[in-house]
């Protein structure tokens, strides 16, 4: 939320798009998107799939964040994480994983933290931070935005990387093993 609101004081207009879980960090995350000024709304899909995600996005306005009350399919994902300007995965809770892996897979920016470093090479196939200073990601957000030829570049890299190197490994490294067990 942090992110969002520095985003805001930039003039930029972000519009973030959460799936939570029910735990009760969701709601330490909508109150401190309001101490921030953000605005948050939460919206069920008013029906499945990529229709319904997309008439929730035609409805909002003048919102910053929208929590989304329904699980989403990977049609659903693959819209999203591919249109979004950058996917952010640098939760301090969850390690870049699936979700930047599926950013990728699909032409778009992921954003991690230091955890995704296994297979985010740093402004090759991913913004990827070094600390948790919001300075650096909006100087990497918008020298990403500002040089149009190295998003494309970045973008198609990160999806050549997805499907020809990170599955493979994933599957060996973190799935494989669990089957084991």
């Amino acid at each position: 939320m942090e992110t969002v609101a520095a985003l805001k004081r930039q003039h930029w207009h972000p519009h973030l798009m959460a799936r939570g879980g029910v735990e009760a960090h969701g709601g330490e995350v909508v109150t401190a998107a309001a101490g921030a000024g953000v605005r948050v709304v939460e919206r069920p899909l008013p029906q499945p799939g990529v229709p319904g995600l997309l008439r929730v996005l035609e409805e909002l306005h003048e919102v910053d964040v929208v929590s989304l009350r329904s699980p989403l399919d990977s049609d659903s994902c693959g819209v999203l994480f591919r249109g979004s300007a950058v996917v952010l995965a640098n939760s301090g809770r969850e390690p870049f994983g699936l979700v930047g892996l599926e950013t990728m897979d699909v032409d778009g920016v992921a954003c991690t933290g230091c955890s995704g470093k296994d297979s985010a090479v740093p402004g090759r196939n991913a913004l990827v931070l070094e600390t948790n200073d919001l300075q650096e990601f909006l100087r990497l957000f918008g020298a990403l935005h500002t040089q149009a030829q190295w998003e494309r570049a970045l973008r198609r890299t990160a999806r050549r990387m997805a499907r020809h190197d990170a599955w493979p490994q994933i599957m060996r490294h973190l799935v494989f093993p669990r089957l084991d067990s």
